[in-house]
């Protein structure tokens, strides 16, 4: 099993944007487009996970993250363009 951890939004944690408009047009969605960016270009960095089960735990207000998160990478999969499929199992 293998374990990525991920800070979000931009800006909490050790976590950085080099423009400053990063930290004015956060929100949900906006968190959720983020980290899917996030997950495509790790992925592709690394292409002996892609065809692992990909699960999305969270706590507090990952509440919030979490779902919309799912619901970003559920859409993108059904893109007939799109250049990777995230094989997304299940959410806590």
């Amino acid at each position: 099993a293998n374990v990525l951890f991920l800070e979000s939004p931009a800006g909490v944690g050790f976590s950085y944007s080099n423009t400053s408009i990063d930290y004015t047009t956060n929100g949900d969605q906006h968190t959720a487009l983020d980290n899917y960016a996030f997950l495509v270009n790790w992925l592709e960095r690394f292409p002996e996970y892609k065809e692992r089960d990909f699960y999305i735990a969270g706590e507090s207000y990952a509440g919030h993250y979490v779902p919309q998160l799912a619901d970003t990478i559920l859409r993108n999969n059904k893109r007939p363009n799109r250049t990777i499929t995230i094989n997304l199992k299940g959410i806590t």
